[in-house]
């Protein structure tokens, strides 16, 4: 689902003019694909990273048709935030006072999107980019799980040569997620880390204790990483136990591991613990070359499912004592 709508400017309305406006209004230009509108000039795309105002962001494409016609088409995905629906009413009604002409929205003809609810707070709004780009990239993993493919019969798993299993491409495949998994782990922890430790009343106190490297001040003197980000980059963040650590020192409400040791599904092993074995696995592969030739597809149909069930626990969590709204706008399926 998108937000969608349509600008038709008089046929009078100079190019130049409109893209003259487009870069006022912060859009910047983007290369165009190699399959695109019939008639389009430019594309462009608006995105705003400070305080996290953006989400998605908004695209913007120029048409000029063939009755010389000038169209603005703009889009904003079912994932935008407060200010990106914000920009995109805003560029419609810049063009509307600028170059006269038509426009027409999903709300109908000549109406604006309509804005509910107030914008989000810095901090939760950078909490809930995290948790929105560790979906997406849960999803890209199980796209990439449904879409590849091993044609010959020989390449099944055996389970009792592990001479045939240690050349298996399938098992080397599920191997290779493994680093996969834990890296959007340590990106969603620590992007959720460096947007509370940014905005938070004991910044101060935590900074005390950290020691950042001349490259570190180097990044932040030149504008290329943020006080926040640099201290981010001197903790470990794959292990499970030392990330709720980290949280547990900005704030002692936030107990992660209290979490991820609740009972799940009756199972002996907690969510901590799997993490935890993820993450040995993930080393023994990556450091030692040591495949696990166990480690088969229903093992790593399950180990996304606790990497998932883990973080959605942790948000919904940290939106609770911050009384925060909890927002999953992705769902995945747990065949």
């Amino acid at each position: 689902m998108s937000y969608e709508s349509i600008s038709k400017l008089p046929p009078t309305t100079k190019i130049l003019d409109v893209m003259d406006l487009l870069e006022l209004l912060d859009f910047r230009r983007v290369p165009r694909p190699q399959f695109r509108p019939k008639g389009e000039i430019a594309q462009y795309y608006w995105f705003q990273e400070a305080e996290y105002r953006s989400y998605s962001g908004v695209f913007l494409s120029l048409i000029k048709e063939i009755d010389r016609q000038v169209v603005v088409y703009t889009r904003t995905l079912a994932s935008r935030s407060y200010y990106d629906l914000k920009q995109q009413n805003r560029t419609i009604r810049s063009l509307k006072r600028h170059f006269r002409g038509i426009f027409e929205t999903d709300f109908g003809k000549e109406r604006y999107f309509q804005i509910e609810g107030n914008p989000p707070i810095p901090a939760q709004a950078g909490c809930h980019l995290a948790f929105q780009r560790f979906g997406e990239s849960l999803i890209r993993a199980d796209i990439y799980l449904t879409s590849r493919n091993f044609p010959h019969e020989q390449w099944k798993i055996t389970g009792k040569f592990e001479f045939m299993d240690r050349i298996n491409p399938r098992l080397l495949s599920n191997n290779l997620m493994l680093p996969y998994l834990i890296s959007i782990m340590e990106d969603y922890f620590k992007s959720t880390f460096i947007a509370l430790l940014k905005y938070s009343n004991r910044k101060e106190s935590f900074l005390k204790g950290t020691r950042l490297s001349s490259e570190h001040l180097l990044k932040i003197s030149s504008g290329d990483s943020s006080i926040e980000e640099a201290i981010a980059e001197t903790l470990p963040f794959q292990k499970i136990s030392a990330i709720c650590q980290h949280f547990k020192g900005l704030d002692p409400d936030l107990d992660l591991a209290g979490v991820l040791r609740k009972p799940y599904r009756k199972r002996k092993k907690s969510l901590f613990e799997s993490l935890e074995e993820l993450v040995f696995q993930r080393h023994r592969f990556i450091h030692r070359g040591i495949m696990d030739t166990s480690f088969d597809d229903r093992d790593v149909r399950m180990s996304l499912n606790d990497l998932e069930t883990s973080v959605i626990r942790c948000y919904q969590c940290i939106t609770g004592i911050y009384g925060w709204e909890f927002d999953q706008d992705w769902g995945r399926s747990r065949k």
